[in-house]
């Protein structure tokens, strides 16, 4: 439950949602996985339904980016010579950014884009790079390493040359995790220290406990933020951080642990986080409540990776079916009559 002091933002936003679908009004839908395929992952979806993610045999080394249109993946397949690949964010255009593999250190930030697979390429010097997000406006955020092996914040405007932004501050290894259409970016790194850029300035953002200690998973066009940060307690609650404020999500009932990880045009928070049996489970914080999605039929861990201005979530569950994988998995509105 937020705080007695929340913010002018979550009251608008909570009157928003008093129209907004209940969980129990959500239908649970499996995306399966791509021919020959046994796992699936849906890491973002766009305002069209068409969803980034990824698919394959394995887990760990036979993982193919794919696109979800029409009712079907799309295996998106990677660079001459690559066996792995990972779609990491979509924008309306349908345009899909992630990052193609042969080794750890021969990593190329890709774009997926009209059926065309565009090899971003990296700062002189170096093979590694990644394609962690991008926004409406075609701007495409991730990382590269320089020939001496630093870890540079860059960008690509419309998939042309890659443009340094600078280099991290504090821990060397960091995560880009979403951009906004201002080109707000934001992430984290080891020890959970979660950072801002904005305007050319690199920001720390504070946890609920005063720390560093916090993750930013995605920003909204308003610029407000959510991730997960420590509390004074000593848990890790999903956390939004707006106009201001640091807001604290709360978790489920009997939980020590969430973190959101998506926010959309009119507020809606999607994360995760396990219930009172310690399971993982996708959630949804909607009119001051905190809501476990549920999984796939039979099904027991679900996450909940994005939701898009209509209200539709992706993420994924495991199932009866497929009790030991997972399957990439929409929560969506049910039709009213």
């Amino acid at each position: 439950m937020h705080p007695p002091h929340v913010s002018r933002f979550i009251l608008i936003v909570t009157m928003a949602l008093l129209c907004a679908p209940l969980a129990s009004q959500l239908r649970v839908i499996d995306l399966g996985a791509l021919p020959d395929a046994n796992f699936s992952l849906a890491t973002a979806i766009n305002n069209h339904g068409e969803i980034a993610g990824s698919s394959g045999a394995s887990e760990v080394i036979q993982q193919h980016a794919a696109l979800w249109r029409d009712g079907a993946w799309i295996d998106l397949g990677t660079l001459p010579g690559h066996f792995y690949s990972h779609a990491t964010d979509i924008n309306k255009h349908g345009d899909v950014t992630g990052f193609s593999r042969s080794t750890i250190e021969n990593t190329r930030a890709v774009l997926w884009r009209r059926g065309s697979l565009i090899d971003l390429g990296t700062l002189p010097g170096a093979e590694y790079s990644t394609a962690d997000a991008i926004n409406d406006r075609g701007q495409v955020a991730g990382t590269a390493l320089d020939a001496d092996g630093r870890l540079h914040l860059v960008l690509w405007d419309k998939g042309q040359q890659i443009v340094d932004l600078g280099l991290f501050p504090g821990p060397e290894t960091r995560w880009v995790s979403a951009i906004n259409d201002r080109g707000v970016i934001v992430g984290y790194g080891p020890g959970s220290n979660a950072f801002v850029w904005r305007d050319g300035v690199f920001s720390d953002l504070i946890a609920l406990n005063g720390s560093t200690n916090s993750i930013a998973r995605d920003v909204d066009s308003r610029g407000c933020i959510v991730g997960s940060s420590a509390t004074p307690d000593g848990n890790v609650h999903g956390t939004l951080w707006c106009d201001g404020q640091t807001i604290d999500l709360g978790a489920l009932p009997g939980a020590a642990f969430s973190e959101a990880t998506g926010i959309n045009a009119r507020g809606e928070i999607v994360g995760w986080g396990y219930n009172s049996a310690f399971r993982p489970r996708a959630i949804l914080w909607q009119d001051g409540e905190i809501i476990d999605l549920g999984t796939l039929p039979g099904g027991s861990e679900s996450f909940a990776m994005d939701i898009n201005d209509h209200g539709v979530i992706a993420g994924f569950s495991n199932s009866e079916a497929v009790p030991t994988a997972a399957h990439g998995t929409v929560w969506t509105p049910r039709r009213r009559p």
